[in-house]
């Protein structure tokens, strides 16, 4: 397995280290629709994809929690960005995998860029391996990625394998070269994701390419015990909340120079300033959740046992509270704006669509409030991605 240095800068620095290329290249992302190159180089030579990769392979290897915080100051930055981060930070499938498999993924430096989706595909078992097909929606980063990491059930007789904790699913690690990235990115929001389309035909994966749901890490340390489904979402609502906490900090600042019709700012009339209380509250409440139910993944983790049925369901209400308090902030700030956020120039419009788009997610719906609320009463959730 290869062995490259870490990185001598602590990742607690990296938004502020990376705010000025963010800042430069954001509207050209906006208008490309997909992170210009030399932002992708600026956020690889400083490590933004290393966050979860292990140490021996230059990595940060950083608590769950610590992760999703990181992504939330990246995402009041820019959405987009701190988007892209999140879906191209797997590099720990490299505690997974053998060491010849890491040794393919690697050779080239600490930093591929791996985009994953979880949506399905499927796998049809092969005298050497398995075939994967499928059309995979919405993959983040997939043109500007080197490896697609894929999810896919396994077929038996054209139907799926069943486990005992449902499906028997396989996160597949190809090679962007094997597969077809069709244009449909066109949106009004989250628009510098390049999320377009993958198509996959037959393409061989080798066993040893894929991770399995009950797949033990090879390496045995903290990160590496926690579920695979928390490693690859979690993500997402740190996004989010990053977002509104930007428009927010938008707003606040526009109410400092927007006259209301006494001619004074806005910012001293009562209902504005009580509408930002309520908005400062709602999103460091639901951070604070987030985090703590996290950091209780991270501590089970560090003490060597399992996540519980019901930490891990916490961590699904966390999610689904992310999105409905971000949505919730979002509209608030924005009908302050009045006509201002109207335009295309405007910042806080931009804003108000880029944290709607991203709270589109199925993993931030509403719907996963139904498996979270069985952990709490103390029945089986019934999800087997929980």
């Amino acid at each position: 397995m290869p062995s490259y240095p870490q990185s001598s800068l602590a990742p607690e620095y990296l938004p502020e280290l990376l705010r000025p290329a963010i800042e430069k290249y954001r509207d050209e992302a906006q208008e490309g629709r997909r992170l210009p190159a030399e932002l992708l180089d600026h956020l690889r030579a400083n490590g933004a994809f290393r966050l979860n990769t292990p140490r021996e392979l230059g990595g940060f290897e950083l608590p769950l929690a610590t992760t999703t915080a990181l992504i939330e100051r990246l995402a009041r930055i820019d959405g987009p960005t701190a988007w892209i981060v999140w879906n191209l930070n797997a590099g720990f499938t490299a505690a997974f995998l053998d060491e010849a498999s890491v040794d393919r993924i690697w050779a080239d430096g600490p930093d591929p860029m791996i985009a994953h989706s979880s949506q399905p595909g499927f796998l049809v078992p092969s005298d050497d391996g398995f075939r994967l097909s499928g059309e995979w929606k919405l993959v983040s980063g997939a043109d500007s990625a080197q490896w697609l990491g894929l999810l896919g059930i396994v077929l038996d007789g054209g139907q799926p394998r069943m486990t005992e904790t449902g499906p028997d699913w396989r996160f597949c690690l190809v090679p962007r070269s094997a597969v077809t990235v069709r244009d449909t990115w066109h949106t009004t929001g989250m628009r510098g994701t390049n999320s377009n389309t993958v198509i996959a035909q037959d393409v061989q994966v080798a066993a040893d390419m894929m991770v399995a749901s009950d797949t033990k890490a090879r390496i045995d340390r903290q990160l590496f015990r926690l579920p695979l489904t928390n490693q690859i979402t979690s993500g997402g609502a740190a996004v989010v909340l990053g977002i509104a906490r930007a428009a927010i900090d938008e707003m606040a600042e526009l109410t400092r120079t927007k006259l209301g019709p006494d001619g004074m700012p806005i910012a001293q009339q009562p209902r504005i300033q009580a509408a930002f209380g309520r908005a400062g509250a709602q999103v460091d409440a639901a951070s604070a959740l987030l985090l703590s139910k996290l950091g209780r993944l991270d501590a089970a983790a560090a003490s060597g046992r399992p996540a519980t049925e019901a930490e891990r369901g916490a961590v699904r209400g966390a999610y689904s509270h992310a999105g409905e308090t971000a949505r919730a902030v979002l509209t608030s700030m924005y009908e302050l704006g009045g006509s201002t956020a109207l335009y295309e120039s405007s910042r806080l419009g931009t804003l108000f669509h880029d944290g709607h788009a991203a709270a589109q997610h199925a993993i931030l719906s509403a719907a996963n409030y139904e498996p979270a609320g069985r952990t709490v009463i103390g029945i089986p959730s019934g999800d087997p991605t929980l």
